[in-house]
């Protein structure tokens, strides 16, 4: 069925005192992202549009955490409740809207998209005016709770601290995800009073208000399948308990497509991460946001990537950390290599032990083996990158950028002051300074000649009081 027509509000004010945070609770990261912004992806699956956020504590923060075009903020300050939460969300829909409105909640990062369109597509083939989903569970605890007339039809939601002992013995549970007819949600919020415990404005009110005014045919509870999909995150312990099942899942996925996981306990893979099978990922490593691996990648262990595609076959050793790059195929990296954003390797390259790159683009074949940093440069094939060579890409103000050709051999302990150019076919001796472009086949160096002065050793100890053994300077230093 079509989801055309239909706008979102997701209630994401709160601070989440049981936390223990000055974080707004919706900030604090689940599998590498936000919980605000899994909410928001799982609803954006629906296309609908505006998605509006109500925000409160830390609302800027919060706002920065959302990554949506067509997204609205709503500020509710001073925070009443969840029905007026909702009010401030509805204010930012056009007045004109009319279609289904979707809410549900910043704290409910498990959501899934698939399960939200099956939900807007039985609200609709019922042609209801509410609907809103609810599951059974053994141990409702401090849910609220969906009573039901002597036929079964929904009466109305009752919140836990409201309920009576009856009540509360109730197992079928209001997740808190509800889609509204618009005019319906308009007039309904309207009427709210804070007559509860709390004095707060309860959102599960409209239930009743909306059985009311359209009968019970037009309300309607759907009965969702899996109950971590709504689990809320109200608490530290709650959200390492979501992490942990989700990546139990992720990973029983990986291994089931093909992928050799040798510590499964210890990968922490992102959803999003797409890894091809044959591949071998060690202990303790991290692939979050939206990894690509190849086929046959191996990865020893103790590594940390981050939105980085990785070609076939390519061989990540030990302490290797990368983000925002791409690594081209049969490429071999650390150890303890560093490739910062903007590293590309066109492919059979060579990234050693303490290497570190930022924005360095490398050509086929090309390898920086040693202790070297390459900022802000473009290096042409099967050029040998010495250990200790440093681009000097910074002046203090600005970033400056460095071109080397094909073929060259860059000794150790070479600086390229940027901006500058060396063609290709190029050999720096080692310990040269470049300060201007080098022409394509040429040898370059920048030696001062080395001198010798007889004696001076017997010198420096004389000035020091100490002996050619080094014995009285030790003695001293006791």
């Amino acid at each position: 069925m079509t989801t055309s027509n239909v706008a979102a509000i997701i209630l994401a004010a709160g601070k989440g005192t049981r936390m223990r945070s000055e974080r707004a609770k919706v900030l604090h990261e689940l599998c590498g992202e936000p919980m605000i912004a899994r909410a928001v992806r799982a609803v954006a699956a629906l296309k609908p549009d505006p998605i509006v956020i109500v925000v409160g504590h830390q609302a800027r923060e919060v706002e920065a955490a959302v990554n949506s075009s067509n997204a609205r903020f709503a500020l509710q300050e001073p925070q009443r409740g969840t029905g007026d939460a909702a009010r401030c969300g509805l204010g930012q829909l056009p007045a004109d809207f009319t279609g289904d409105v979707l809410i549900t909640y910043g704290d409910m990062p498990a959501i899934k998209g698939s399960t939200l369109r099956a939900f807007l597509d039985a609200h609709r083939k019922r042609a209801a005016k509410l609907s809103f989903i609810s599951i059974i569970l053994e141990d409702p605890a401090a849910y609220g709770r969906v009573i039901r007339d002597a036929r079964g039809n929904v009466d109305k939601i009752v919140e836990f601290r409201d309920a009576s002992p009856a009540e509360r013995a109730i197992k079928e549970i209001n997740t808190g995800c509800y889609i509204v007819d618009s005019a319906l949600l308009r007039s309904a919020l309207a009427e709210l009073k804070p007559a509860n415990a709390q004095d707060e404005y309860y959102l599960t009110d409209i239930v009743a208000i909306a059985r009311a005014r359209c009968g019970n045919e037009k309300v309607e509870a759907w009965a969702a399948d899996d109950p971590v999909e709504f689990a809320g995150i109200n608490s530290r312990e709650e959200l390492a308990n979501m992490e942990a099942e989700i990546r139990a899942a992720v990973n029983r996925k990986l291994m089931q497509s093909g992928v050799t996981l040798v510590d499964p306990s210890t990968a922490y893979i992102s959803e999003q991460a797409e890894i091809a099978a044959d591949c071998v990922i060690g202990p303790n490593v991290q692939i979050l946001g939206a990894c690509k691996l190849a086929e046959g990648v191996r990865i020893d262990g103790t590594a940390w990537l981050s939105n980085v595609t990785i070609g076939p076959r390519c061989h990540l050793k030990l302490g290797v950390r990368a983000e925002d790059c791409i690594i081209g195929e049969e490429s071999e990296i650390g150890p303890f290599a560093n490739l910062r954003a903007g590293t590309e390797l066109a492919g059979h390259n060579r990234i050693g032990n303490f290497v570190e790159t930022k924005k360095a683009r490398l050509g086929r074949g090309t390898k920086a083996s040693h202790l070297s940093y390459l900022g802000d440069a473009t290096i042409g094939a099967d050029t040998n990158i010495g250990c200790g060579v440093i681009t000097v890409n910074y002046d203090g103000y600005e970033k400056h950028h460095t071109e080397i050709g094909d073929r060259c051999m860059v000794g150790c302990d070479t600086q390229l002051v940027a901006p500058v150019k060396v063609g290709s076919d190029v050999y720096v001796a080692s310990g040269t300074t470049i300060i201007r472009e080098v022409p394509d086949g040429a040898l370059v160096m920048s030696h001062h000649p080395q001198r010798e002065k007889s004696g001076w050793m017997a010198t420096w100890r004389k000035r020091h009081n100490d002996s050619p053994d080094g014995s009285l300077r030790r003695k001293k230093d006791q």
